[in-house]
């Protein structure tokens, strides 16, 4: 079976990346992240109306009490809205919820509020998480492997993260505490496929070590190609399915896992050995632990 270079092609997998993460950067400079209440504050109202609106409908009865800037998404239908604003005060609160009544509010299905001190805190703690994983992860692989390995997979994971922030500000998906989750869990995922490869790097410079460093890794990725195709389709098909069968909250989650699960496919397969071969041209000293 003839053997795909991924290696002799690395600076067109570097390209794409670069292309994917400057649009993402500029989007991003440009209209920035769709906010939940759960990191910038306010309300949220969930409403089920008795018969067909449009959101122009909404916004016009909303300006009667002072909030036309609010954001309406439709949910699943034109009877049924998600409504965000700033932090209201309880008599604000009422106002909105009489205007919607009058406009034919049946049902509320949610009512929540979170205050600008909790949401600051709940975004330093979700940046806190990330700082520990990466520190934990550089050390754990410097550890099992070795220093540059180590920095090689810390780069994957800050460009799968790049990408993942970059698709958010794009779609303008809403951004939740569910968003952050999933990304988190899209981590580990990543990282494995990349030890896979990282390991198999290892082995094949036992075995290949009379080959120049770069065919030992593009030997390495073909070698686990099959494995890293077949685990990704096998872990994508569900999450897809979830995306377009599940209920709102589900599909929300369900996109995250998506975009983190390609993102980190193509990064473990087409960047991350490529920077060790990288490293390895400039500072030709690369070692890999005989543990």
């Amino acid at each position: 079976m003839r053997m795909i270079n991924f290696v002799g092609y690395r600076k067109w997998w570097y390209l794409i990346s670069a292309i994917i993460i400057v649009a993402g950067m500029i989007s991003l400079g440009f209209r920035g992240l769709n906010l939940g209440i759960d990191f910038k504050g306010g309300n949220l109202f969930e409403i089920e109306f008795d018969r067909t609106l449009t959101i122009q409908d909404i916004r016009v009865s909303l300006e009667k009490v002072g909030f036309g800037e609010a954001i309406i998404q439709q949910v699943s239908s034109a009877d049924h809205y998600i409504i965000k604003t700033s932090l209201l005060t309880k008599e604000q609160k009422e106002k909105v919820k009489n205007e919607l009544q009058l406009l034919g509010a049946k049902k509320v299905l949610r009512d929540e509020s979170v205050t600008p001190k909790f949401s600051q805190k709940l975004t330093r703690d979700a940046i806190k998480a990330l700082g520990v994983s990466f520190i934990a992860i550089l050390i754990y692989i410097t550890i099992r492997f070795e220093f540059r390995i180590a920095v090689a997979a810390i780069i994957e994971l800050i460009h799968d993260t790049l990408i993942f922030i970059g698709i958010y500000s794009i779609s303008f998906r809403e951004v939740t505490t569910s968003t952050v989750a999933a990304y988190l869990t899209i981590l580990g995922y990543s990282l494995m496929d990349s030890i896979v490869i990282f390991d198999r790097i290892r082995e094949n410079k036992n075995v290949l070590r009379k080959l120049p460093f770069e065919e030992i890794v593009n030997s390495s990725i073909n070698q686990t190609l099959a494995r890293s195709i077949n685990t990704t389709l096998a872990t994508l098909l569900p999450v897809i399915c979830l995306m377009i069968l599940g209920g709102d909250n589900l599909k929300d989650f369900a996109f995250a896992l998506t975009v983190g699960i390609l993102a980190g496919a193509y990064s473990s397969i087409f960047n991350g050995s490529q920077i060790i071969v990288s490293w390895n041209r400039v500072s030709p000293k690369y070692k890999v632990s005989s543990k």
